[in-house]
């Protein structure tokens, strides 16, 4: 009686299990893949090779399992390749479409992947009702890989850093004493430019007009830089498209940029005029100016460094870079602050909302755009 019942218990479990799911293999390619060994003193080993039968069974499917960066060819032609590890089910029908002439021989599937071994493979013909991940309908459209899309972007960088360097150069060699007076350091620290001897005074000279140029080029290099690393949404146009389009936009940004120097001048000479500032509007945009440069081209000193070794993460570099650059900035606001309540007989209240309006506000504004 016990064994009647042992019986039909075990009938019931298998029969339930059958009901769960369905697997039969016809054949087992797993013992037939062959390691294809280059012929070199390491023998390492980067290719495995199994035939398949595509004539019989015609109605069954095949399991693969392939582990994740493997690039597969059937027949001598790429199939695809896998980003991670891979385990899918194909009727044998797809495999057919895959080829105009079958070989009675057999058609090779070959996988390519550093360092593969046979076990990291699994073949299988047979019938599978439950499996993962099925695979698209096969179509020789589908074994032609994709164009790769080359990023430009790296050589317009140290091409457009060079150029910049070569016009430095040029302008060091025609007006020697003008770059050393702006791009000296401990001049920062100093009320120099505050003082009434300043040979610095003219705004629209060619010697300022030509350093505008060079620091704005400079600037917009690094802001197409910023964008391109931190992935800001609202101006990935400015850095879209081939060498040509890069270059473009970044001699129409530097013209734009100069515009822009050109309105904050003037802004600065309306600010004079109402808050009875005249004589120090020019000190304060070469203060300014000077801070800006010097930042400007030790950031893009550091971030060609790191492009070129790939010491830390560009991204994560250029975010710090950025809050740097403001922290910088507003340090200087703070000390040209402390410098013109010593030079300027004037309110504190009254110097504090012209420094407010002149370099505060519209700093803000900059870093809301370019930072997001």
């Amino acid at each position: 009686m016990k064994t009647a019942y042992f019986r039909f218990l075990l009938f019931f479990v298998f029969g339930g299990v059958s009901f769960g799911g369905f697997s039969q293999v016809l054949e087992n390619y797993n013992p037939g893949i062959r390691e294809m060994y280059p012929e070199s003193i390491r023998n390492s080993n980067d290719k495995i090779q199994v035939k398949l039968d595509l004539n019989t069974f015609p109605n069954s499917t095949y399991r693969f399992g392939f582990p994740g960066g493997s690039t597969l060819f059937l027949g001598g032609r790429l199939w695809f390749q896998t980003k991670e590890d891979t385990i899918f089910v194909i009727p044998i029908s797809d495999l057919k479409g895959f080829f105009t002439d079958l070989d009675s021989t057999g058609t090779s599937l070959t996988i390519m992947k550093n360092g593969i071994i046979a076990a990291n493979v699994s073949i299988e013909k047979g019938f599978f009702e439950n499996y993962i991940a099925p695979l698209e309908k096969v179509s020789p459209e589908k074994s032609i890989p994709e164009k790769r899309q080359v990023d430009s972007f790296n050589d317009f960088f140290f091409f457009a850093i060079i150029s910049i360097l070569f016009l430095i150069s040029v302008y060091k060699l025609i007006y020697p004493l003008v770059l050393k007076l702006v791009l000296m350091p401990t001049s920062v620290f100093s009320a120099e430019d505050f003082s009434e001897s300043n040979s610095v005074q003219k705004f629209f000279s060619l010697d300022v007009i030509f350093y505008l140029l060079l620091m704005n080029m400079m600037v917009f290099l690094m802001v197409m830089l910023s964008v391109k690393a931190v992935g800001n949404e609202n101006l990935q146009f400015i850095i879209r498209g081939d060498l040509n389009q890069h270059f473009l936009s970044w001699l129409l940004g530097t013209a734009i940029l100069i515009i822009v120097s050109v309105l904050k001048f003037a802004l600065l000479r309306f600010l004079g005029f109402v808050f009875d500032l005249k004589k120090i509007v020019i000190p304060h945009f070469f203060y300014m100016l000077r801070i800006i440069s010097i930042t400007i081209f030790v950031f893009s000193f550091i971030v060609s460094i790191i492009i070129l070794n790939g010491f830390f993460e560009l991204e994560i570099t250029i975010k710090y870079l950025l809050y740097g650059f403001f922290w910088i900035y507003m340090i200087g606001v703070f000390m040209l602050f402390l410098i013109m309540s010593n030079k300027v007989s004037f309110k504190n209240y009254h110097l504090f909302v012209y420094i407010c309006s002149a370099e505060i506000v519209p700093l803000l504004f900059l870093s809301k755009v370019i930072m997001g």
